[in-house]
C-alpha cells in the first residue's frame, strides 16, 4: 500500500514517537510510507518577549527543525516549508492518508480523493483549555474511519458524536528496549513518575501523595524524569531525584529502579509509561485515565478509584507495606501483561485495518 501520515511539527512528543514506530514497521513490511510534517512555527515578538521573561533567552523568527522521533527512519519524511495547513500540493497520491491530531484532521478532510482514503488516528481526546474546543470537537464529526489508541478515547468520541464505528488499536511497547531482569522489592520502597507541568498530567496529585507518604514512611525515596526542569509553579521536594531529558537507552534502567510507578493523569489518550514501566517489572499505581483501565488489574498494580491525593496515597501505602512475595508476584504479572502488547502486535492490527479500508474502496 501507499500510506501517508500527516503530522504537525514533528519533535519529541509521545504522539510523534507512536507515528514513527508505525511508519517504520509498515515500511519494513514493504509498504510505501510517506510522513508529512510542518515546519516549526516562527516565534513572533510577543512570544519572544515571553521567552525572554520566563527563560531569560531572546528567541525570535523562524525556528530550525530540532531532534525528532522520525530521525533515521527508512520511510520518506517530508518537512513542508510552512507550519500549516497541509494542502494537496504537499501530499503525494496514496491509498490511505492518516490524520494524527485534531488540527491535521481538518487539513486531511480537505484533501482531494486521490490522496487516499481518509483515516483519523486519534491519540487523545484533545478538549484542553488551551485548544479551541469547538474546533477540536468538530474534527471528530468528519466522515473518516477513526482508529483510537484506547477505549477511553473511543467512549469520549462516541458519546460526543453518537457514532459507534470507531476502532481501537492499543499502543504497544518495545519489549526489546523496555525490559529488566527478575528482582526483589527494595528494602526502602522507591516510587517513580514522569514529570510534566501540564495540569492534566496530575503531577500536583502525585507530589502531594508522596509528601503524605513520606511523613508516614520516612524511608521511602522517589525519582522522576521529564523533558525540561521543574517549573516554579510546580516544584519538587528536594528529596525527589530528577532526571532531565534522559537518553532513551536509560529509561529502562530508571523504571527498573522503582518498586512502583505513579500515573495520575486526569485526562490521557493512552499513557505510554504505563506499559514501559510494566515491561521493566514495575507495578503501576494509576488513575482511571487513558489506557490504565484496560491494562491495570489487582494482579499487576493498583487502579485508583478517584483523582485525589488521598486515594493515591492509600494505594501507595498498600504497595509500600506489601511483603516481598506479594510484590514479586505483582511485578511478574506486570511484566507478563506488557509482553502481550509488543509493538509488532499493535502494528499488525493497524496494518490489517488499513488493508480492509483499501479493499473496501
Amino acid at each position: 500500500m501507499k500510506i501517508t501520515f500527516v503530522l504537525p511539527y514533528a519533535g519529541l512528543a509521545g504522539g510523534i514517537r507512536v507515528v514513527a514506530i508505525y511508519a517504520q514497521w509498515l515500511s519494513e513490511q514493504g509498504h510505501q510510507v510517506n510522513v508529512i510534517s510542518t515546519s516549526r512555527r516562527p516565534i513572533g515578538l510577543k512570544r519572544a518577549l515571553r521567552h525572554l521573561s520566563t527563560e531569560r533567552r531572546f528567541i525570535y523568527g523562524p525556528q530550525p527543525q530540532t531532534d525528532s522521533h522520525l530521525d533515521g527512519g527508512t520511510f520518506d519524511w517530508i518537512v513542508v516549508a510552512h507550519n500549516g495547513p497541509v494542502v494537496d500540493q504537499d501530499v503525494p497520491d496514496a491509498d490511505v492518508v492518516i490524520a494524527t491530531w485534531w488540527k491535521t484532521a481538518h487539513w486531511v478532510n480537505k484533501l482531494a480523493p486521490s490522496k487516499g482514503r481518509k483515516i483519523y488516528f486519534c491519540q487523545h481526546y484533545e478538549t484542553h483549555d488551551y485548544f479551541p474546543r469547538d474546533q477540536v470537537e468538530a474534527s471528530y464529526f468528519y466522515p473518516m474511519l477513526q482508529i483510537c489508541v484506547s477505549d477511553w478515547i473511543r467512549q469520549k468520541i462516541s458519546s460526543l458524536t453518537g457514532r459507534c464505528d470507531q476502532k481501537v488499536v492499543m499502543n504497544g511497547v518495545d519489549t526489546g528496549q523496555f525490559q529488566a531482569p527478575d528482582r526483589q522489592k527494595n528494602r526502602s520502597a522507591r516510587l517513580g513518575f514522569v514529570y510534566s507541568p501540564l495540569a492534566w498530567k496530575g503531577i500536583d496529585t502525585i507530589v502531594d501523595a508522596l509528601v503524605i507518604t513520606k511523613r508516614q514512611h520516612p524511608q521511602i525515596t522517589a525519582l522522576c524524569f521529564g523533558a525540561k526542569p521543574p517549573v516554579e509553579s510546580m516544584p519538587l521536594p528536594d528529596w525527589i531525584e530528577f532526571y532531565e531529558n534522559p537518553d532513551q537507552t536509560r529509561l529502562a534502567e530508571i523504571y527498573a529502579q522503582c518498586d512502583g510507578w505513579l500515573f495520575a493523569s486526569r485526562l490521557e489518550g493512552f499513557g505510554l509509561p504505563l506499559l514501559e514501566a510494566m515491561a521493566c517489572r514495575t507495578p503501576v499505581i494509576a488513575t482511571p485515565a487513558g489506557a490504565a483501565p484496560d491494562l491495570i488489574s489487582e494482579q499487576n498494580g493498583f487502579l485508583v478509584d478517584s483523582y485525589s491525593a488521598e486515594a493515591l496515597t492509600a494505594k501507595i501505602h498498600d504497595l509500600v507495606t506489601m511483603d516481598n512475595q506479594d510484590w514479586h508476584s505483582m511485578s511478574r504479572h506486570a511484566f507478563e501483561t506488557a509482553r502481550g502488547y509488543d509493538w509488532s502486535i499493535a502494528a499488525s492490527e493497524l496494518e490489517a485495518l488499513l488493508v480492509n479500508v483499501v479493499r473496501e474502496q
